[in-house]
């Protein structure tokens, strides 16, 4: 067993036949409405063409930039077309099983440039990549067709540590991958700043184990050209992030306790990855943040401690474990909330931390794999049994979790009542599942849902939005008034809300700031879908007609006119608008139109009296 555990083939071979085998059933999912949507109406998505390449590779300011994830969508509809959806959860497979494959290639050579048994190393790297390709925690980053980032992420956050190791082992020539790889990663998602900081920990450790001569001299020529590049970079990114809202207000009212929360929330994501059973799109953890209480002080000891135990390993050169506790810190580092965000806590942002917890789960496996220790009638072989059984059974455990999540997202119903049913306070599950519920014509169940999310998190403007889109549909015009200023307050560049806010002035009869708010946007070229948008021009031409404006009342309702000419009943509407502003000889152009497609029936009997009496007023003779 040993032999074929050597081959790095067979091991590959079996990592890719597990990961498809989990994740086939991801094929029939649908788009879920968590930012999915996007995707879809992006137009230089539509297209694999040099204009479009260039888009993508343009820094815009204000927006993070991330060309990678971006030129994978362009292969996705480019190759799939209408079955785009089918393309993305192929590629996002096939993305995540290549990042299996660095991830175990990295930790055979890592383990190699640590520990001395070789057989050791060949177990203890194939359980633990075994290990992390089932992990049910990375569901997310696989199955959500937004996430394709978190793969392509780790694929070269692997191979970029592995030239590493082969740089400072073998030649220097491997700086050059290192370095490459580094920029594919950043170019993936901006998190990827921080993996100097492993590189460095890993440096450091191998130093502690090499002795390299004039080490300080040679770190600095390496890492003073990265600080120079990575530093500016991260405060553009924490930049952007204040400009765009994605920075919230701190935990507890101020930076010291903002600290109290994010030690909880490092030490909340050990229960996730080593210890849940219940994996879920959201976690809306209570976060202790008042230091008279005893559990944020808790937390904080757990932290200590845990650094502490990473200390006293490199102390006794117990290397290993002091890197792999520096690397779950590492690549949490971004997203706990140092600087606070909308989710306290997800699966995708464990995707490249749980890699700690499955080394060391390997680990202990391998140990025991290989213990010596004889006991009565037990045979020497007992506890070798013993490790694959136990290993066989946490595989099985965690593929059948990972199994059954991938349905979970099988679309955005089943993803956001599985989430509330697990944790009924989730703001993101309140807030789609609202949406969903709206366009089924479920408003007091959206209602209630909204109204569930803003009292999770009082500053998400989405859960405003849409309680105020429930009470358009509710006729509660004054309070949608209010909840889409207070959502607008929140987040100006709303557009949703502006519109919903427009909306709502015009169904209450307050024409002159609905011709206000509808007039911005037109001069902003706001104007959403074709279908919105020749009803967003009926309407404010409508108003500007009730303002009295009465010549752009016109322009604007000849410019919604092409577009409500396919709807009878718009039509109908358009003309009766017409009617009012006593422009008879328009009016009957519409209504005759109208006549022409109406079948025989009441509706066309009473039209024809309508054109009769619009004859009798115009002069005319005819149907």
């Amino acid at each position: 067993m040993t032999e074929r555990i050597r081959s790095p083939l067979i091991i590959n071979i079996l990592l890719a036949v597990m990961v498809v085998a989990l994740y086939f059933n991801t094929l029939d999912n649908s788009a879920t409405n968590w930012d999915d949507p996007v995707l879809f109406t992006r137009s230089t998505y539509y297209g694999f063409t040099w204009d479009h390449v260039k888009e993508v590779l343009t820094f815009h300011s204000g927006s993070t930039y991330q060309p990678l994830r971006d030129l994978s969508y362009m292969i996705d509809f480019g190759l799939w077309g209408d079955r785009a959806v089918l393309g993305m959860h192929i590629q996002s497979m096939v993305l995540y099983l290549l990042m299996i494959v660095a991830c175990y290639a990295f930790l055979r050579r890592l383990l190699a440039a640590f520990h001395d048994d070789e057989d050791d190393c060949y177990i203890w790297a194939a359980m633990a990549s075994v290990l992390y390709a089932v992990h049910p925690v990375h569901v997310e980053s696989v199955a959500w067709l937004f996430a394709r980032k978190e793969p392509l992420l780790g694929i070269f956050t692997f191979v970029s540590l592995w030239a590493f190791l082969q740089a400072r082992l073998v030649s220097w020539k491997y700086y050059v991958l290192s370095a490459l790889a580094l920029l594919l990663a950043i170019l993936s998602k901006p998190t990827a700043l921080v993996i100097p900081g492993a590189l460095f920990v890993l440096d450091i450790a191998l130093q502690a184990r090499l002795k390299e001569p004039s080490f300080w001299k040679k770190r600095l020529a390496l890492y003073l050209p990265i600080l120079i590049v990575v530093v500016p970079m991260i405060v553009r990114l924490v930049g952007m992030m204040h400009f765009t809202g994605g920075i919230k207000p701190h935990h507890g009212g101020s930076f010291w306790t903002n600290l109290l929360a994010v030690s909880q929330i490092l030490i909340s994501y050990i229960g996730l990855i080593g210890f849940n059973i219940n994996y879920s799109a959201d976690y809306p953890i209570r976060l202790f943040t008042d230091p008279h209480m005893w559990q944020p002080w808790l937390y904080a000891g757990l932290n200590v401690l845990l650094v502490a135990s990473a200390v006293a390993a490199f102390m006794k050169k117990r290397y290993l474990y002091s890197f792999f506790v520096a690397w779950y810190y590492v690549f949490l580092l971004p997203v706990s909330h140092i600087y606070p965000i909308s989710q306290v806590m997800t699966d995708r942002y464990a995707l490249l931390p749980s890699l700690s917890w499955c080394v060391l789960l390997g680990y202990l496996l391998n140990r025991l794999w290989h213990a010596k220790v004889q006991i009565g009638i037990l045979s020497p072989r007992f506890f070798m049994a013993l490790a694959i059984g136990l290993f066989c059974f946490i595989t099985l455990f965690y593929a059948h979790m990972t199994f059954r999540q991938n349905d979970v997202w099988q679309n955005s119903q089943t993803l956001w009542e599985d989430t509330l049913a697990k944790y009924p306070t989730s703001s993101p599950a309140n807030v789609n599942l609202a949406a969903i519920y709206i366009k089924q014509g479920r408003y007091a169940d959206a209602q209630r849902l909204a109204i569930e999310a803003i009292k999770a998190l009082p500053y998400d403007y989405l859960a405003i939005s849409n309680l105020a889109l429930t009470q358009i549909m509710m006729g509660q015009y004054d309070n949608a008034v209010n909840n889409y200023l207070q959502a607008l307050k929140l987040k100006p560049d709303l557009h949703e809300a502006r519109m919903g806010l427009a909306y709502a002035y015009w169904e209450k009869g307050d024409y002159a700031k609905a011709y206000e708010v509808y007039s911005g946007l037109h001069r902003e070229g706001i104007t959403g879908s074709p279908s919105h948008r020749n009803a967003m021009y009926y309407r404010l031409g409508y108003a500007a007609w009730k303002t009295g404006r009465k010549d752009e009342a016109r322009k604007y309702l000849a410019m919604a006119e092409p577009g409500l000419r396919e709807d009878p009943f718009k039509l109908s509407e358009l003309a009766g608008v017409y009617t009012s502003m006593r422009d008879m000889p328009k009016a009957y152009e519409l209504y005759s139109d109208l006549y022409d497609r109406l079948e025989e029936g009441d509706a066309k009997v009473k039209l024809a009296r309508l054109l009769k009496a619009l004859e009798e007023r115009l002069g005319k003779t005819g149907k």
